[in-house]
């Protein structure tokens, strides 16, 4: 049985959904821009029968989380996601972040990192890594840009690439679709600011626990940055596990359920106590 839950935050209503045991280890799911907490519908029936307790949430400006308040960038979702753990009542967690929800994620260890016992991430990369003059130059003229962009073409730049099935890509559609045009704009330039940004971690920062990387093998998304940069980032983790999820795009964890499910419950139970 699933639990619908609901904390007003910074001009939001944050909604999150609890399954699974009481007692269960705490692994709480954080979704990709544009998209909401049905990204993980496929991860929770086998965590659950796994014995542990599920959270999925629509990060604020998505889904049932409305309206997105003043702001919306990566150090907010990742006080968001504080702010539900507490309610949990949980001293320490696993997160999982896809794409977006991977830069929060990443934010949240930076920012608690003795309030997690494990990472994982899918299609994300290292928020860490150093900037460059023209990623600056363009997030200046990105607003810009995106003002004279119609929200139709908005929607579908951003569906092109998300995964390789077409219900992955019809769910897509669906969960976008309620999003306004300023609202798509501010999700947009909170994942860029975290793509493009220099984050302040600083170069030797690397993630202090067990840490799943993943990525689908056909993830076309930004150009294929995703595929390109996890090796290098992967191979400056003294705590990370590496795995390509096949036939998969940038929704591995969709695209390819039953791949990406095995390698998670494996990396849990070789990592999580």
């Amino acid at each position: 049985m699933t639990e619908n839950r609901i904390i007003s935050r910074l001009g939001s209503n944050l909604h999150y959904w609890i399954t699974g045991p009481e007692n269960g280890p705490i692994i709480v799911f954080s979704h990709g821009a544009t998209l909401d907490h049905h990204s993980f519908d496929a991860q929770i029936t086998p965590l659950v029968e796994a014995g542990y307790r599920v959270v999925t949430w629509d990060l604020r400006g998505h889904g049932c989380s409305t309206p997105i308040g003043p702001e919306i960038t990566v150090g907010i979702l990742a006080d968001d996601l504080l702010a539900i753990i507490d309610e949990l009542g949980a001293e320490k967690v696993i997160l999982l972040g896809h794409s977006f929800g991977g830069y929060v994620v990443q934010e949240f260890v930076r920012r608690y990192p003795k309030r997690i016992n494990a990472l994982i991430i899918i299609g994300c990369t290292n928020i860490a890594r150093k900037s460059t003059a023209f990623n600056r130059m363009m997030y200046r003229i990105m607003p810009g840009m995106l003002s004279r962009m119609p929200l139709e073409t908005f929607q579908k730049r951003t569906l092109t690439d998300l995964a390789l099935l077409d219900s992955v890509k019809t769910y897509g559609a669906q969960a976008m679709k309620h999003i306004s045009k300023e609202d798509f704009t501010a999700i947009t330039m909170a994942g860029i600011a975290a793509l493009w940004l220099d984050s302040g971690f600083g170069p030797d920062y690397v993630i202090p626990v067990p840490f799943l990387l993943t990525h689908g093998d056909s993830d076309r998304a930004n150009g294929r940055v995703f595929p390109r940069q996890s090796p290098l980032w992967a191979a400056r983790e003294s705590n990370c596990r590496y795995e390509i999820i096949p036939d998969a795009g940038h929704t591995a964890q969709m695209d390819n359920p039953v791949a990406f499910n095995r390698i998670l419950l494996d990396f849990l139970q070789n990592n999580v106590q």
